[in-house]
């Protein structure tokens, strides 16, 4: 198979949105916590809310990545691509689920005996140890049914790309909007654990996947048209902005409150449309971006150490300067709010190139080049 040309502006995209779910993390306790009417409240929900197109962004990376690189069967090497996932995200998922586990269990005081290590086990295969870990138990659903999609649908995604992306936008909204609008919470059987697990599930995320793929595998087509549409792909990309993030403002108006505001998750119907018109905006700017900003483009190169090591990095912020400068800092201060954003993703920035420096990186962060000081780079070359 010739080996195809990288697509560089994909390292600014993963740092943009990796960027983004460190700060609907750090923002979450902001948005629900923070003195309703607050500046702080409201910036929060604000930030809480435009970043959500962080998960959805990478699930659309993922399908980009591997139908752009592979477009038949023949070029799919089964045994070499499974060992990669097992060795380069399997092996550092279950190391920082093993910290996260450890971790909690430390904070919250509570033993380690049999029946917790048995939720250990549950939790590793589930995604549960904490709880952005479910990226990787939903991942992997994807890399179990890639061989099939390759040499089943591929054929289709290459003729009939419109037909495809239909199928699975109605497929994935159509369970989208069951769970957001008619979903029993209180219903049992089979039922039951398609209520508690959807959400998880490759069914509710494959719209993303298949969209990026559909992506990947027109790349060059999806670009020119991206760059010859752009005025009318940012304007929907501000109408489905404000109607997104309007929704959620409205609904505290109306209830005076939050007490609702675990229905605006990214898991919603809506966020499809929201995510459709980003992934275009993205694209549009970071080809702009490559070969500049050498700090963004790390923290793409670097974003799975990101994803894995961001909310233990957030919790021990919050955790030591609200416990130790409770007048100072709190969840209604403007101030912290962008303390703690501002601290989250300078410090995990520093933390993830530490890590890029060391030989054994890959059980930390994956497959990535060990980093470089960029002057050390520079005076090798003079």
């Amino acid at each position: 198979m010739a080996k195809r040309k990288r697509i560089k502006e994909l390292y600014y995209i993963r740092a943009i949105a990796a960027m983004g779910i460190l700060i609907i993390h750090a923002t979450g306790g902001f948005a629900v916590n923070s003195e309703y009417g607050s500046k702080a409240m409201y910036l929060g929900i604000f930030l809480n809310q435009f970043f959500r197109f962080g998960s959805p962004i990478f699930m659309m990376i993922s399908g980009l990545v591997l139908f752009y690189n592979y477009r038949s069967i023949d070029e799919f090497d089964i045994g070499r691509f499974y060992k990669k996932k097992v060795k380069f995200i399997l092996i550092p998922y279950t190391i920082w689920s093993t910290i996260y586990f450890l971790y909690t269990s430390y904070i919250s005081g509570l033993p380690i005996n049999r029946e917790r290590l048995l939720g250990f086990g549950r939790g590793l295969l589930l995604g549960e140890n904490f709880s952005h870990l479910y990226f990787i138990f939903l991942i992997f659903q994807f890399y179990i049914v890639v061989p099939f999609l390759i040499k089943y649908v591929a054929k289709y995604m290459e003729e009939k790309p419109f037909k495809v992306f239909t199928f699975f936008f109605v497929l994935q909204g159509l369970i989208l909007i069951y769970g957001y609008y008619f979903k029993n919470p209180h219903a049992t059987g089979i039922v039951g654990i398609f209520n508690r697990y959807y959400w998880k599930t490759l069914f509710s995320w494959s719209f993303y996947f298949m969209t990026g793929g559909l992506i990947g595998m027109h790349y060059d087509k999806f670009v020119d048209f991206v760059e010859g549409n752009i005025k009318g792909i940012f304007i929907g990309y501000i109408i489905s902005t404000i109607f997104y993030i309007g929704q959620v403002y409205y609904d505290i108006w109306l209830h005076g409150g939050r007490d609702y505001y675990g229905k605006f998750g990214s898991i919603r119907p809506h966020t499809m449309i929201y995510a459709l018109f980003t992934m275009p905006i993205f694209i549009w700017l970071t080809r702009r971006m490559v070969g500049k900003y050498d700090g963004i483009k790390d923290f793409g190169i670097y974003s799975f150490g990101v994803y894995f090591s961001h909310p233990l990095i957030l919790e021990e912020i919050k955790r030591i300067l609200m416990s130790n400068f409770p007048n100072h800092i709190g969840y209604s201060r403007l101030s912290s709010l962008l303390l703690i954003c501002g601290l989250g993703l300078a410090i995990t920035f520093i933390f993830i190139l530490l890590v890029g420096a060391l030989e054994i990186r890959w059980l930390f962060i994956g497959r990535v080049p060990k980093y470089v000081p960029r002057r050390r780079r520079k005076e090798e070359y003079v």
